[in-house]
């Protein structure tokens, strides 16, 4: 599942995350902890990061959904650009 990082704890290896739904999570990082930042979009599995992923990918994904799914993917994609505004707007805040 796709999320935007809100803040990273470097010492505890844990991470805060956005899935584009507005609440917080805590995620243990899975990955080498100094390629996450505040505003980075990752791939959340089981409550672990397991890889970073570009906008790109993201706006893909959503193409494919709405390929796939059509309507039926609308809850998705909303939350999919959710996750691509906020990584932008936190993006911008560094």
């Amino acid at each position: 599942m796709p999320a935007v990082v809100l803040s990273v704890d470097f010492d505890n290896m844990i991470a805060r995350v956005d899935y584009g739904d507005g609440i917080a999570r805590e995620v243990l990082i899975g990955i080498d902890g100094e390629r996450v930042s505040r505003g980075d979009i990752v791939m959340v599995h089981a409550g672990v990061i397991i890889s970073k992923l570009s906008s790109d990918a993201v706006e893909e994904h959503i193409e494919f959904l709405k390929d796939v799914l059509g309507e039926d993917a609308s809850k998705a994609i909303k939350a999919y650009e959710s996750i691509l505004e906020l990584a932008k707007s936190l993006k911008k805040e560094v």
